[in-house]
């Protein structure tokens, strides 16, 4: 309820020398203070905190009467009596000088550069000019005074260290015949005892003395540590009437205070506790009612003894401070609200030798915004002081926020929360908060297209709005006393000590009356809310002297003649409303109940009193009613029942009563006999309005009982088809505890909002005002809906839960909910130490079953708990190993992560391995790249040592990475064999393109030492290894070097399979994702896999699938000729640019990879990138890292441009023979260029340059070949092909790019050639088929290569016309490549030759030939020759058909070359390459 804030304020006071503060104490009005030393009294004014008068007694008054001990003020502020050391009373008058207009006048400045600018920075309050002086001295011939305490406005009492307890008049007379004996008055245990006795003990008196006439009697607190009451039948407490009443269970107590309006009784105790009682009404003994208590978490030392215990105005919380230092406050019903026990006071103060806050008095101030108090402060200089120095004290002032269900209880209804202080509101809207998760909810934020792990409503919104009120308004009308908010939380309306102002959080702006006088004419009483668009009010009317009931429009001027004004019989108290419906409860103890109606299109408000109610007989005062609410609740109501008439919910001094109206006879109203809900309650929540969506919470009644924790009345709805019988109960009472305190409730999102104090300390400085903690306020919330559900499951009302679950299953933080559920029963039952016949667990573990996320709760809970309580879990649960399989067979795959976890702790590691293996490779399939690659991490990080041994009980970090504690593990060979069985050889796993591994390949001595200049080993291997303990490896696996642990062979087999399937089915994309994510070494592996998967035998489906992967479009003829006639034009500097082009195509053997990878070829310039190669490792590795890695299959958007066709355009003869025609006209002035072009012997400077060698041992073999110039196409047509419109994305082009370079790098040249084909690079073509020279590439490659393209060229002179243009301005590397087949043949051929020379003159048998090409080890020569032998009537039939069609464009000389050298392989290898 009331929650500090800012720093505590030092107040500056007089000097007071030797002397010290006594105490501080505060009229009726908490206006003035009256702060008294041992010689002094000062008044001082509340707000501005200013001293108005001080008195000073004289040196012969303190030696003769002594020093002032307790001072006490009469409820009309004009007199104060003041109790001394000697047993004397002082009384005190004090007046207002009539002839001054005030205090503290503030006169502008004559000068002009010092005048003030604002009228903020004026003083309007008026500050009464007082005057004190002492009337009159008594000597109290009874002993030394303990305590005084008013009790009418004409009498005070006072009590004597003589067991008296004296009433004087506030004249200076004593009423004698009312004087109290404590050895006269009858105590017992309660008024129903006869037998009671009087104290009889000797030197026994009251040390403590506090008056409620409420509460009907004294609470005091004698000299040996007992407390009791003392009550009589009638308030004149006639001596021989007056009764003792014991506290029972009090022997230590130290100080009392009482509770008006809850009517409680506190008392302090000497063991740092306070404990509060009630007065029951059918004994009239006292019973405890709860201890205010600190546990140890919230402080685990000792404060001391209780000093002093105070309530705030409003009875709402409670504050105590200890003998050692310190405060809290507590709300009414025992819940801690605040400690300065737990603040932040730096490392230099140690609290319990001392503590900066020791106070001794302490008074509230109006309307308890601020807390004034006396801190005493010991000396420094000695740690015991002596007489000559005494203890300082100082005058503190710490401000507070308040809830506004402390004042103005009907703002219960709304869900949106916030405080208010004395001239500032803090919102924190839960309308945003719902709408910012909602908006998060909808989007899709993950990189990779999961969805992210979102953060439920308990972590947003956690600032607040700070909203200043104008100090137009609260300088004159301080401090705020009601707010309200409407339902929509849009506006906010303020009343302080007169008239009213409201806020719209829309405008940012305040609206004020416009005339002062009527806001100075009326002040606001007993609620403020809002109506629709109306402000309700009632007020009373200083003008008329009469009660009201105000309705302020929100959009017209804030003035008296927009307002509807209906008078009421007496003042009113509490007001509430339920839609329609007004309920108005006066000081006259009647409740009233009025309609409202407005009608929209008139203008007129309509207000109509419905029903009056006596209810005076429940409350002994009407001040005791602490809130009064309309609502629709019944104790009996069936599902989707309505009726007419609403029930009246009173709190009547913490006791919740129901009463219910009836109609019968017509239109008349009748009230049944009231209802007993519960007691002890502070708050007060119902909804309101009812969803049938959510019936059962909202139509729930929620209570707030303090220390007792929450409740909540639910509606208990039978089965659709039930008989109801009478005999069962349709609601039920649910008692559950809290960790925060609810300010406010969202009934259909089941959360609880509330606020907590925190501090900070910005110096440690003591001699710093500053040097006290600042506090601060933080919203806190909490979900409730894991409570309702355990409370109706452990009463069998499983269906209930059920049906309330259901309707909440929409709620993101659902299965949040039931962990919470889940874990709390766990933890309760598991740690029991006691036998739990009846266990809630396997119930909880049926309830969760019926919702799809049970498999998420129980691993998420299980990996929350101790490892010592899963058995116990599992029990109920099931074995991890199912729940994992079925985790699996749903896929839910993230879930069945989680349960590796616990099957490493509970199992063997072979286990966890086979189970983690299993799901690698469903992830792996499925495409979750995260997952798969948190599983690799976890397979290598599981020890050899452990695969049989079970897992030691320790609990794991929660990531699956996993921080190892043993030394890494290096097992040998017969390690090896003996736990994986016969597989023998060493292991290679995968390298980082940074670093290229040691590649052991059957090649000629030069190839291989060219291959391996750069090579290294891979430096990993500190890492924790472990052994499969079953893999079924092929023998013709690659084997690398002995240092590499089977465990890590074993996993790159299976990153290795799923590779090759991947590129085997022509997912580039998800190959590029799975080597960015998985640390897979794409490069290094295509190169291995170049004649296998990386083989590609259908050029043409392979250009198809690549369109549809990555949404590329099809290029179309008339784009084409669009973009020629506009390049027509033109200017011709394109080819000036071009110019600077050249290409250099001297190959080295010492590498076989490509000099320009042609990554950059796609920017502006054309064919730039190669002046810039990119054909490092290094590169290549961190690309895959940037930008593979930061696109995802979900961010591809969708395109309309859909290919349906295919660009089949064959099947449509119509549209064909448009096409037909369009190429025409492209062939007419395009195609003729390019042919034009490629006819020349020679190019120019934009060509190429003379090829100087293929191989530098056999320049003189292969000069023919290196004096053949290779023809690039005019500049022309490559800024047209390059600069094409129709292509598809940015990311697309990125990926393609990219992919593109691997393959160079790797030189697989048949997707390099299909990938730039589809991107229409020319450059990118003619960069493939310079790599075809490379010594890597074999005859077959080539020839499948040449006849790739020869296809395609088929195919776009068939079908797809719009690759025509581009293939005629490549057509002529059909004759480059064939060019280089027949160079590779003669090479074989001469190598061959030189072998047998060898051989027959080292007199041995012929070695077998050299392979021409890279052959994998799981395939021999001879089976490929095979295969290519059956393939070789398909071969020659499309053979036949692509010399048709090449006839015209490309002539004879293709075709010549292309049997010339199937002759030629003939005779050299027994293979048939066409």
């Amino acid at each position: 309820m009331y929650f500090p804030t800012g720093w505590p304020k030092v107040i500056r006071i007089p000097k007071l020398g030797q002397t010290c503060i006594k105490q501080i104490s505060c009229n009726r009005d908490r206006i003035l203070f009256a702060v008294l030393t041992d010689d002094a009294l000062t008044i001082w004014f509340c707000k501005p905190c200013v001293p108005i008068v001080f008195y000073r007694r004289p040196p012969q008054s303190l030696e003769k009467f002594g020093t002032n001990i307790l001072a006490e003020w009469k409820p009309d502020s004009s007199m104060i009596v003041v109790a001394t050391s000697e047993g004397h009373l002082l009384l005190f008058k004090l007046g207002v000088i009539t002839d001054s207009k005030g205090l503290y006048l503030q006169t502008d400045s004559p000068y002009a550069n010092l005048r003030r600018d604002s009228a903020e920075l004026f003083i309007k309050e008026i500050i009464p000019p007082l005057h004190l002086t002492m009337i009159e001295e008594i000597m109290v011939w009874d002993g030394k005074i303990t305590g005084i305490a008013c009790i009418t406005m004409s009498e005070f009492m006072i009590s004597t260290n003589q067991g008296h307890v004296l009433r004087y008049r506030w004249d200076g007379t004593q009423h004698r015949d009312y004087n109290l004996d404590l050895r006269r008055i009858p105590f017992c245990i309660n008024q129903q005892v006869s037998k009671a006795i009087p104290i009889v003990e000797e030197n026994t008196y009251i040390i403590n003395i506090e008056y409620s006439p409420l509460v009907g009697g004294f609470s005091i607190v004698l000299n040996d540590g007992r407390a009791a009451f003392l009550t009589a039948s009638s308030l004149k407490f006639d001596p021989n009437q007056v009764q003792g009443i014991w506290a029972q269970g009090i022997e230590d107590a130290t100080c009392t205070v009482m509770n008006h309006k809850y009517r409680l009784i506190t008392f302090g105790r000497a063991n740092s506790e306070c404990v509060v009682y009630y007065v029951d009404e059918s004994t009239g003994g006292l019973e405890v009612s709860h201890n205010c208590i600190l546990s140890s978490k919230d402080y685990p030392g000792d404060p001391g003894a209780i000093r002093q215990v105070l309530w705030t105005p409003d009875g709402c919380a409670l504050v105590a401070a200890w003998e050692k230092g310190g405060i809290a406050m507590w709300s009414t019903f025992g819940s801690l609200l605040m400690c300065s026990l737990g603040w932040d006071y730096g490392l230099n103060i140690d609290l319990q030798k001392k503590n900066p806050l020791q106070i001794k008095s302490m008074q509230f101030a109006t309307e308890g915004y601020q807390l004034w108090m006396v801190n005493e402060e010991s000396s420094p200089e000695n740690d015991e002081p002596s007489n000559n120095n005494v203890s300082t004290t100082s005058l503190l002032q710490l401000d507070f926020m308040k809830s506004a269900l402390t004042i103005n209880p009907c703002m219960s209804h709304q869900n949106h929360l916030y405080l208010q202080g004395e001239d500032k509101l803090y919102v924190n809207s839960a309308d945003t908060l719902i709408k910012i998760f909602s908006e998060r909810s909808t989007k899709e934020e993950g990189v990779f297209g999961e969805s992210v792990s979102m953060t439920s409503t308990l972590a947003e919104g956690r600032q607040w709005l700070v909203i200043p009120v104008p100090s137009t308004y609260s300088a004159t009308n301080w401090p705020i006393r009601y707010s309200a908010i409407d339902a929509e939380g849009q506006n906010m309306a303020v009343a302080g000590r007169t008239g009213l102002a409201h806020y719209s959080m829309h405008t940012r702006r305040w609206k004020l009356f416009g005339n002062e006088t009527q806001e100075k004419d009326f002040i606001v009483l007993g609620g403020l809310l809002w109506w629709r668009d109306f402000i309700v009010m009632g007020c009373y009317s200083i003008l008329e002297n009469a009660d009201e009931v105000r309705f302020y429009p929100r959009d017209s001027k804030l003035d008296n003649k927009f307002a509807k004004i209906v008078p009421v019989s007496s003042p009113v108290l509490l007001m509430n409303i339920l839609q329609d419906q007004l309920i108005i409860f006066g000081s006259d103890g009647h409740v009233s109940i009025w309609v409202l109606k407005y009608s929209s299109t008139v203008g007129i408000m309509e207000v109509f009193k419905v029903q009056t109610i006596d209810i005076s007989a429940l409350a002994v005062h009407p001040a005791c009613i602490v809130s009064i609410t309309l609502t629709s609740l019944r104790t009996e109501t069936g599902r989707g029942q309505h009726h007419n008439s609403e029930s009246i919910v009173l709190n009547v001094s913490g006791r919740l009563l129901m009463v219910q109206r009836e109609v019968r006879n017509g239109e008349r109203y009748t009230c049944s006999m009231p209802t007993v809900l519960a007691s002890c309650v502070e708050n007060v929540w119902v909804p309101s309005r009812r969803r049938v969506e959510k019936a059962h919470l909202t139509e729930a009644l929620w209570l707030f009982c303090g220390a007792h924790g929450m409740r909540v009345w639910l509606p208990l709805y039978p089965k659709d088809g039930d008989k109801t019988h009478t005999f069962m109960s349709k609601r039920i009472m649910l008692p559950f505890h809290l960790k925060i305190y609810p300010l406010a409730i969202l009934f259909e999102d089941a959360i609880i909002l509330g606020a907590e104090n925190d501090t900070i300390l910005y110096t440690s400085d003591t001699n710093s005002p500053f040097s006290l903690p600042f506090s601060v306020l933080q919203r806190t919330s909490q979900v409730y809906l894991h409570q309702i559900l355990r409370q109706l499951i452990r009463r069998n009302l499983g269906y209930h839960a059920w049906e309330i679950a259901r309707s909440c299953m929409s709620l993101p933080y659902f299965p949040h909910s039931l962990e919470l559920l889940l874990h709390e029963v766990l933890e309760e039952e598991a740690t029991s130490k006691e036998p739990i016949p009846d266990a809630q667990l396997p119930s909880v573990i049926e309830f969760i079953m019926e919702f799809p996320v049970y498999l998420q709760t129980v691993v998420q809970c299980a990996r929350k708990t101790e490892i010592a309580l899963w058995p116990y879990l599992f029990s109920a649960a099931g074995k991890p190993k199912d729940l994992f399989q079925e985790c699996m067979a749903k896929r839910q795959l993230d879930t069945a992560a989680s349960y590796l976890i616990i099957l490493q702790n509970l199992e063997t590691s072979s286990v966890s391995r086979q189970y983690a293996t299993l799901l690698l490779n469903t992830a792996l399939d499925q495409s979750k790249w995260e997952l798969a690659k948190d599983l690799v991490r976890f397979l290598r990080a599981i020890d050899p040592n452990d695969v049989e041994s079970p897992r030691t009980s320790f609990i794991l970090p929660p990531k699956l990475g996993l921080s190892q504690q043993t030394p890494p593990v290096s097992p040998n060979a017969d390690d090896l064999s003996l736990i994986l069985g016969n597989v023998q050889g060493p292991r290679v796993r995968s390298y980082s393109t940074t670093i290229s591994p040691k590649l052991v390949e059957n090649r000629t001595s030069n190839t291989t030492s060219s291959n391996n200049n750069n090579f290294v080993e891979s430096p990993h291997s500190g890492r924790k290894k472990s052994v499969p303990s079953t893999v079924g490896l092929s023998k013709n696996e690659t084997r690398g070097s002995s240092g590499n642990t089977a465990e890590e062979f074993f996993i790159d087999v299976i990153l290795q399979k799923h590779a090759r399937r991947l590129l085997s089915t022509r997912r580039l994309t998800d190959l590029g994702y799975f080597a960015a994510h998985l640390d897979f070494h794409l490069v290094t592996w295509l190169g291995k896999e170049r004649d296998r998967a990386a083989r590609i035998d259908d050029f043409v489906q392979a250009l198809k699938h690549l369109h549809e992967e990555f949404l590329w479009p099809y290029p179309t003829s008339a784009t084409f000729v669009a973009q020629n006639m506009a390049l027509d034009s033109s200017h011709p500097n394109v080819e000036d640019r071009l110019k600077l082009l050249k290409i250099d195509v001297n190959y080295q053997t010492t590498s076989s990879r490509v000099g320009d990878s042609g990554y950059m070829s796609f920017q502006g310039l054309p064919c730039t990138g190669l002046v810039t190669p990119i054909n490092t490792l290094d590169s290549s590795s961190q690309m895959a890292e940037t930008e593979l890695g930061e696109l995802s299959q979900s961010d591809v958007e969708s395109r309309t441009n859909k290919i349906d066709d295919k660009c089949d355009f064959a099947r449509n003869s119509s549209f064909y023979d448009k096409r037909i025609d369009l190429y025409g006209d492209c062939k007419n002035e395009v195609c003729d260029k390019i042919l034009e072009a490629q006819s020349r012997g020679r190019v120019d400077d934009t060509g190429m340059s003379a090829v100087s060698s293929v191989w530098d041992d056999d320049r003189d073999v292969m000069g023919n070949a290196s004096t053949e110039n290779w023809e690039v196409p005019s500049s022309q047509i490559l800024e047209q092909l390059n600069n094409s419109d129709n292509k598809g994305s940015h990311r697309s082009e990125v990926q393609l790019r990219y992919l593109l370079q691997l393959f160079m790098e790797a030189s697989c040249l048949e997707w390099s050639l299909i990938i730039s084909v589809l991107l229409r690079d020319a450059m990118a073509v003619l960069r493939t088929v310079n790599a075809a020279k490379s010594p890597d590439q074999s005859i077959e490659a080539v020839s499948r290569l040449r006849q790739g393209l020869l296809l395609m060229q088929y195919w776009t002179n068939t079908e797809c016309l719009g690759y025509r243009a581009f293939m005629l301005a490549i057509q002529n590397q059909i004759s480059v490549l064939s060019k280089i087949l027949e160079t590779k043949v003669q090479h074989q051929k001469i190598i061959e030759y030189q072998q047998a020379v060898s051989a027959s003159l080292n007199k041995i048998s012929s070695p077998i030939p050299t392979r021409s090409r890279r052959i994998s080890s799981n395939h021999d020569s001879s089976s490929q020759c095979g295969s290519l032998k059956d393939k070789k009537p398909s071969n020659l039939d499309a053979s036949d058909k692509l010399n048709e069609v090449n006839t015209s464009s490309s002539g004879v000389k293709e075709n010549t070359n292309e049997s010339r050298d199937n002759t030629v392989i003939q005779e050299t290898t027994g293979c048939v390459i066409t």
